[in-house]
């Protein structure tokens, strides 16, 4: 019987790892009508499902290989489903019991990040994207994750100070440099901020690509960076619109549409960045710059 079962087990492995992933599953489910126990085999079965998303089938599969056989690998992958299966406090509690079997496990400390920012739970997101880079200072996801979290808190001191660190990292993120230039925008470094742009529009394809290159920069691990720039993106859509709207109206009523002030001047320049139009971008942030020269000549007279 047991030299039967490692037949089976072998079989099915060989099949897994050459993608045949219907064929394993169905010698990995014969396997475990011999043996429910055999906890590689339900690990296995458990892992091909959540390749596929099927998490709702890998979750009692990696529960029972759990309590068979507690150890770091079946921890995390339940967490994982679980965390994939939007049951966000349960992926919580076996992160933790995962971190309780390896301490520095990385991937356990980023995937907690992002459910914790799920939840909302402003302390604890930050806590374990900085937990990540104590235990690997360069980690691109935590940089990234950290600089879009602390930018849409206004934090931006901090934000610059990881965008900067990421950028001379891993350099040609076209998302990570337009924030750069807003956040100088915003801390009245208007030369810094117009010549990163105009650098930006010579040299960087993705500047003009957004969308593209969104999905091509950012990988399953940087989940914090690009949501939050997504999120960013999809409120500066509605705000454009809103503008535009308020454009046409003026047309009709122009005594009654003021123009933008420096701070909203400096928002619309973020905007057209964030959907491609860098040479409406620039207009906007020579208007900020013009309005706040003035609004500061007019405090000193």
């Amino acid at each position: 019987m047991a030299q039967e079962i490692l037949a089976l087990f072998n079989e099915a492995v060989r099949l897994e790892r050459n993608g045949e992933w219907e064929r394993a599953e169905t010698q990995y489910k014969l396997l475990l009508e011999k043996n429910p126990d055999y906890h590689l085999a339900l690990q296995n079965l458990g892992v091909i499902y959540a390749k596929q998303g099927k998490h709702a089938d890998a979750i009692p599969l990696f529960s029972k290989a759990y309590k068979l056989h507690a150890n770091v690998k079946n921890c995390y992958n339940l967490a994982v489903s679980l965390y994939k299966h939007n049951e966000t406090e349960k992926a919580i509690s076996f992160l933790k019991q995962t971190l309780s079997f390896e301490k520095k496990f990385i991937s356990a400390h980023l995937l907690l990040a992002q459910a914790y920012q799920k939840l909302e739970n402003d302390e604890k997101t930050e806590v374990y994207l900085n937990n990540v880079i104590k235990i690997e200072p360069n980690h691109k996801s935590a940089l990234g994750g950290l600089a879009m979290f602390y930018y849409e808190r206004n934090r931006f001191p901090e934000s610059l100070k990881m965008i900067e660190r990421y950028l001379i990292l891993y350099p040609g993120n076209a998302q990570l440099k337009i924030i750069q230039s807003e956040i100088l925008a915003k801390q009245g470094n208007y030369k810094a901020s117009a010549n990163l742009l105009t650098a930006m529009v010579k040299e960087d394809v993705g500047f003009t690509h957004f969308n593209e290159s969104l999905q091509s920069t950012w990988q399953e691990d940087d989940a914090i960076a690009k949501e939050s720039l997504e999120r960013i993106q999809s409120k500066a859509k509605k705000k454009l619109k809103e503008f535009k709207t308020k454009l046409e109206l003026s047309k009709e009523n122009p005594d009654e549409f003021s123009p933008p002030d420096p701070q909203e001047a400096l928002d619309l320049s973020l905007l057209y960045l964030f959907n491609g139009n860098p040479e409406k971008a620039m207009q906007y942030l020579v208007f900020a710059q013009k309005m706040k020269e003035k609004s500061d000549s007019d405090g000193i007279s």
